[in-house]
């Protein structure tokens, strides 16, 4: 009985949320997932599990914010994740005594295609980033950021904040590189913002292990929780637009 409850209650678990919205990655194939998978309903469990799910349901389906427009996910730069990365940045900047100067997203960390127009619900930013990935900040040589940007421009470009300006050819060339306007050097050093997925060499980052970093005790997804929350009460939506932080020119 013990185990047939435990395994009720983790498919519940993931079907609840499907009430509203529906979990999606933007790789591989995506499965929807119902409370009868497989298994046929005991009105006893039912009955035990139903004030929890209703419970679940609820903190799924609280709104906390307005996106003003869809809100997309595209290579080399998008709107989603402008916005991501300047959530990033913002509550760096916000949980750090110490100064930032960019923070950025990888690309396959934004697990959504896009945020839709209206109500952000709670849900909604589970989707967006539904693993438990922490927020940190490196000290970075500047050797390595120019690695990092040339790792980035190979791959099509991953979401920055506003602070980075980087063209780039089609074929992964870097033309030029600023960060806060001026030209990153292999001598200086720079604070960044970033999961700590990334900080431990994670999608192909392996040249971030072992640098300094600050743990702002935050996880990824509390820091978008955060942003939309902070931004609501100062009655400013969800919203970005296309700056050329990240831009593919000519040779």
């Amino acid at each position: 009985m013990k185990t047939r409850l435990f395994l009720f209650l983790s498919i519940l678990f993931l079907a609840s949320c499907s009430k509203v919205f529906h979990n999606a990655g933007t790789e591989g194939t995506r499965y929807d997932m119902t409370a009868t998978s497989g298994i046929d309903p005991d009105p006893e469990t039912e009955a035990l599990i139903q004030p929890y799910k209703e419970q679940l349901d609820a903190k799924m389906n609280e709104v906390i914010g307005t996106a003003k427009k869809e809100l997309t996910k595209k290579l080399p730069e998008s709107t989603l994740g402008n916005w991501a990365a300047d959530a990033i940045y913002d509550q760096c900047v916000a949980n750090s005594k110490e100064p930032l100067d960019f923070a950025f997203v990888n690309y396959g960390g934004i697990r959504i295609p896009s945020v839709p127009k209206g109500d952000v619900s709670v849900g909604r930013i589970f989707e967006l980033m539904p693993f438990d990935n922490t927020t940190v900040i490196l000290t970075v040589p500047g050797d390595v950021v120019i690695t990092f940007f040339e790792s980035v421009a190979a791959r099509g470009g991953w979401p920055m904040s506003k602070q980075v300006h980087c063209a780039f050819t089609a074929g992964g060339e870097i033309q030029s590189l600023t960060i806060n306007g001026e030209a990153v050097l292999p001598g200086n050093s720079y604070r960044i913002g970033m999961s700590d997925y990334i900080a431990n060499g994670g999608d192909k980052c392996s040249f971030f292990k072992d640098l300094p970093r600050e743990d702002i005790n935050l996880l990824f997804r509390d820091a978008f929780m955060n942003q939309v929350k902070s931004q609501t009460a100062k009655g400013i939506p969800m919203d970005a637009e296309l700056e050329g932080r990240m831009e593919v020119v000519d040779q």
